[in-house]
């Protein structure tokens, strides 16, 4: 039997979500491209979903032609839509967009409950995605363009991650070397992922796809050891 031409394969890709609350042309082109001048090396290129699952009122598809022209003219890949009604699903695939359901929506905390502090890592429980593999564990350094992602579980870093590099994981990243490229912890949407680090130096960090950038770094635990979680929907930064 001769050898088959192609594979199709499952495979993962971590994408950007903009999460569009209402839109006026002029004030989406201005905030996007100041979002992006931010770090142009890590929105430029970027797998990009726009999420309409929160947005107020009824896109017209005028509106959305000239949401895919802005964010195409800044370098990003827009490969569809999340969420939204049935008119904005039919209206992204009539535009030649993929169209995803919204995804999931967290449980609410009671009222009653205090707000949980920061634990130590070894009572963090985890998700069951994050528990499903055993935990990924890179012993050589990442090198700059080089991507690690560990699908479903932990990701463990022996050596440094340099500037351009990628880890990613869907549980926490413990990194033992300098972190110096951009880290991602649970990227499937898992708010208790943490990032813990002996050398922080990140271009970027990212929990369940909220982020801070280098410049926001450097004003906490900077060049040393730290660890990175989500509270409140916000990316607080602790020393170890």
């Amino acid at each position: 039997m001769a050898d088959p031409c192609f594979q199709i394969k499952g495979t993962s890709v971590t994408s950007m979500v903009l999460d569009l609350y209402h839109y006026q042309s002029e004030e989406f082109a201005r905030t996007l491209h100041e979002k992006v001048q931010s770090a142009p090396l890590f929105f430029t290129g970027s797998p990009l979903f726009i999420n309409l699952a929160s947005f107020t009122g009824e896109l017209q598809k005028e509106q959305l032609q000239e949401i895919i022209k802005h964010c195409q003219s800044l370098g990003f890949q827009l490969f569809g839509c999340k969420g939204g009604s049935e008119p904005q699903a039919k209206m992204a695939k009539d535009l030649g967009l993929v169209h995803l359901p919204a995804s999931r929506p967290r449980p609410e905390k009671a009222d009653s409950e205090p707000t949980a502090q920061p634990e130590p890592a070894t009572a963090s429980t985890p998700t069951p995605d994050a528990a499903s593999r055993p935990t990924r564990i890179i012993e050589r350094p990442v090198r700059s363009g080089q991507q690690v992602y560990a699908e479903g579980s932990d990701l463990i870093l022996l050596a440094q991650v340099s500037e351009g590099a990628e880890v990613i994981a869907d549980g926490n990243i413990h990194a033992y070397g300098p972190l110096r490229g951009r880290a991602l912890a649970g990227v499937r949407d898992n708010p208790n992922a943490r990032i813990f680090c002996q050398h922080l130096e990140a271009e970027l960090v990212s929990i369940a796809g909220h982020f801070v950038l280098n410049d926001t770094l450097r004003d906490s635990c900077w060049k040393q050891p730290a660890q990175i979680f989500l509270q409140d929907d916000s990316i607080e930064i602790a020393a170890l």
